[in-house]
């Protein structure tokens, strides 16, 4: 039993014209190293020219990729998305990214980063690129690519993710699949992830949430077992959010974790999630 917060995030946007703004956000939470509790972090610093059709987003940039991923699940402060969680990628990173509505129903992004997230910014001769295109086939109904690479002394990481999901009158079903090849530019430490959520609104201000994740990392070699079986496994999730006003909302959820690796327990926890926005 414990008492926690695990982020907090103070942050500033400013509109220079019309088509141009600027966002400063300060991150802090667990670094997730040594024994620090909180370290503040530069989460976005960029500027963003945005007309009709086009948006261009240069700085500490949030990644297009990442909030898709954030957006089709939504309830970040119960649990992280399964693109972030299982490390496809960061929500920020150096660069510059480039967005086009070619239609109503189809839209493109392309971004070129540093590739090492917002945590460390460390130049080197690797960057990632990477491109996604969102697809609109019917109402409620939507459809996304992703592929990025980065290379590096031969080796090439590359990762490749396909969401859907379906939204009406508060109703959501979605589901990605993640593929990760040469993970952190190792040779052979590939693995893939499947995530599938769901809500449910039963009034105006309560909504019945779940999930269920599968994460698989593959043997290497003549090994025994999966390169990354300390964290493949399954989750489950399910919970109901409580909008108390705007702006806070209160969760009562359950959490359980069933590690691929036959040797470890079941691990469940019973959460009281607050989001606080100001």
């Amino acid at each position: 039993s414990k008492f926690d917060v695990t982020r907090a995030y103070l942050g500033y946007n400013y509109n220079l014209t019309r088509t141009l703004s600027g966002r400063i956000v300060y991150d802090v939470a667990d670094p997730s190293a040594g024994n620090l509790k909180f370290t503040g972090m530069l989460k976005f610093a960029y500027l963003r020219y945005k007309s009709e059709k086009w948006t261009v987003t240069g700085g500490m940039i949030p990644l297009p990729e990442y909030a898709h991923a954030e957006k089709t699940w939504g309830y970040r402060y119960i649990y992280k998305p399964a693109h972030d969680l299982y490390g496809f990628g960061a929500s920020a990173d150096l660069g510059i990214s480039v967005s086009h509505i070619l239609a109503p129903w189809l839209s493109a992004n392309i971004t070129l980063m540093n590739g090492e997230g917002y945590k460390l910014t460390e130049a080197d001769s690797a960057f990632k690129a990477a491109a996604g295109i969102t697809l609109f086939p019917v109402k409620s109904v939507s459809l996304r690519g992703y592929l990025d690479n980065m290379s590096k002394d031969g080796i090439n990481q590359r990762t490749a993710e396909v969401f859907v999901s379906w939204e009406e009158r508060g109703y959501l079903l979605s589901s990605a699949f993640h593929y990760r090849r040469n993970h952190k530019l190792v040779e052979g430490h590939d693995y893939r992830a499947l995530t599938l959520n769901g809500r449910v609104p039963v009034s105006e201000r309560v909504v019945l949430l779940g999930r269920y994740d599968y994460a698989a990392s593959v043997k290497v070699g003549s090994a025994e077992d999966p390169w990354n079986l300390a964290k493949d496994g399954q989750l489950f999730l399910g919970g109901i959010e409580f909008a108390i006003s705007p702006g806070v909302s209160l969760s009562p959820n359950f959490q359980g974790w069933k590690p691929a690796d036959n040797d470890m327990p079941f691990i469940s926890t019973i959460s009281l999630s607050l989001d606080l926005k100001i």
